[in-house]
């Protein structure tokens, strides 16, 4: 028989990451066809506009942002009636059942209620998944842990737009509809789940805390909601940007999967050195990166400077995400909460990014396959700059209050 500090120590495991993990890339293929994914089918299947798809954008934002926030007080009410594992296996199985409304029905509108209703649920299931990740998972192993987690979901997300090529040209929406079964698979891993995440060791944590952590997560939580304002802006008008360029229909989603396949690699290099983690360039680098390679996307007028800034795109929201996430849930202590905060902002991001364009671009062409002109393209970016700049001067403030403080 176990003696009670053996039955203390498993009850204080965390769970195991290779199930987390697995989790993780089932979901993250929804992730991949709902946000990055749905531009291409509402152009190709339900011939949005560029104002329309703009405006699906938006309300996917407002839907996470509301959910994200919530995460951590709705957990903890329904707590005495069920476990967070519980919660999971609920959300899972809604997103798969909703999933096959494209089947059955046709009209736009189930679109825009899929959309909703997913991300809605995604934005539950996000935070809920980032604390079983790192909760009682301390410095090395957090940054290992939450290594791997961007790896596999940023790596997924990509797969899935390479693999929703085929059905681009004819029947996009079909890509919806395989996520059904895709979503009820990933109650498999839930098995090894703990009922909810186990207790995060306080004193543990602050030894792998740096003094400028604090300040840090202040500047990332600044620059995150901005690198999804930058992606944002892109992303529903990507199908759009590809149009100028006269790229064939098979080919959008493989290429627009460019700037997930270097954020991947960006996340590897980050997850193997650690130099980078605590120092201030690291989010300077990200920025830059950001903000040069949406200028390239969007102003670019051949295929290698489109392919040039969605590299350049991928490696500053590789560098920003990564350090927003693990700063948050090594000063966050590992909570729900945290998760749903750092979720929030990435919402924030979703919202204002296509407000942005969608205020640039101004009223409806009555064209729904038209291109993004020259003077669109000049006042979207320009707008993201400024917004860029002002959280900049934000980000700034927090870096004189760290040198202050050494």
């Amino acid at each position: 028989m176990d003696s009670p500090r053996n039955q203390t120590a498993v009850l204080h495991q965390p769970t195991p990451l290779s199930a987390v993990l697995l989790l993780t890339l089932i979901a993250s293929v929804g992730t991949g066809v709902i946000w990055n994914g749905i531009p291409f089918i509402a152009k190709h299947d339900y011939a949005f506009t560029k104002q329309t798809t703009l405006l699906l954008y938006i309300v996917i934002g407002i839907t996470y942002i509301c959910g994200s926030l919530t995460t951590g007080i709705i957990t903890r009410r329904l707590r005495r009636f069920c476990s967070v594992r519980s919660l999971l296996v609920f959300i899972l199985s809604a997103q798969g059942i909703v999933c096959f409304g494209p089947w059955m029905v046709k009209s736009a509108w189930m679109l825009w209620f899929v959309a909703a209703v997913h991300t809605g649920l995604a934005s539950f299931f996000w935070p809920m998944v980032e604390s079983y990740l790192t909760s009682n998972r301390h410095g090395p192993d957090m940054r290992r842990a939450i290594g791997w987690f961007n790896i596999v979901w940023t790596g997924a997300v990509a797969v899935s737009l390479i693999f929703m090529a085929p059905l681009v040209e004819q029947h996009a929406r079909f890509a919806i509809v395989g996520l059904g079964s895709i979503n009820l698979a990933g109650l498999i891993p839930l098995l090894w789940f703990h009922a909810s995440p186990v207790k995060h060791d306080w004193d543990q944590s602050q030894t792998a805390v740096g003094r400028e952590y604090p300040l840090l997560l202040q500047a990332a939580r600044i620059l995150l909601p901005i690198s999804y304002v930058i992606n944002s802006a892109m992303s529903p008008l990507l199908p759009y940007l590809f149009q100028r360029v006269d790229l064939d229909v098979t080919w959008e989603t493989p290429i627009a999967a460019t700037w997930m396949i270097t954020r991947t690699a960006l996340m590897v290099f980050m997850w193997r050195l650690t130099f980078w983690h605590g120092r201030w360039g690291t989010l300077l680098l990200g920025s830059v990166s950001m903000a040069g390679g949406f200028a390239l996307i969007v102003l670019g007028t051949h295929l290698f400077i489109m392919l040039m800034g969605l590299g350049c795109l991928g490696i500053g929201m590789g560098i920003i995400y990564y350090a927003a996430l693990y700063y948050a849930m090594a000063v966050g202590r590992a909570e729900v909460d945290a998760g749903g905060r750092h979720e929030s902002f990435v919402g924030m991001g979703y919202t204002i990014g296509p407000a942005i364009a969608l205020i640039s671009i101004g009223t409806p062409d009555g064209q729904s396959a038209g291109t993004v002109d020259t003077a669109e393209a000049l006042r979207v970016v320009a707008i993201v700059w400024i917004v860029l700049a002002l959280g900049s001067v934000a980000v700034c403030l927090q870096y004189l209050k760290a040198r202050k403080m050494r």
